[in-house]
């Protein structure tokens, strides 16, 4: 049986999304318990086998918490599975890292996209995370990390 889509869970997924490139470009990586699902299964180019918000959260740390960052979300897809409790997401992306020390005033930006899987959970006590009538909070169960390309000098993400 087909469910109709609620569209605010529109808005709940892209919120979700969103607060994910927050994470990184704040460098407030607790806010990844809220984009994630405690069991989590990753793929990133510069570490395709990840299990688990945690060591998702200890390897974007390592890579990105000395670099500072600005990421955009661009074209995006999201599909709802017909009762409503799964979404599929692409989301394009651009994440700009900035040179530090010897290396600043060059960027090296990445160009690509993240593939989601998302589950919908019940909202604890209410908390709708700001999308009041969602059909409740939205987590990334699996994640697929996929550059298109990358222009810049690679030395920026090493040599700090």
């Amino acid at each position: 049986m087909t469910t109709p889509v609620n569209p605010l869970d529109h808005i709940a997924v892209r919120n979700t999304i969103s607060r994910y490139v927050e994470a990184l470009d704040t460098k407030i990586f607790d806010l990844l318990d809220k984009v994630f699902v405690p069991d989590v299964v990753a793929s990133y180019p510069f570490n395709p086998n990840l299990k688990g918000t945690d060591a998702v959260r200890t390897a974007i740390q390592n890579r990105l918490g000395p670099i500072t960052t600005h990421h955009n979300l661009t074209t995006q897809l999201i599909s709802f599975s017909p009762d409503g409790k799964t979404a599929n997401a692409v989301t394009h992306f651009i994440g700009c890292h900035f040179g530090q020390g010897p290396h600043d005033g060059k960027v090296l930006s990445a160009y690509g996209r993240y593939v989601d899987e998302l589950v919908c959970q019940e909202a604890k006590d209410g908390d709708f995370e700001g999308v009041n009538g969602a059909s409740g909070v939205w987590r990334i169960k699996t994640r697929t990390v996929l550059f298109t390309s990358r222009i810049g000098d690679e030395k920026i993400m090493q040599e700090f």
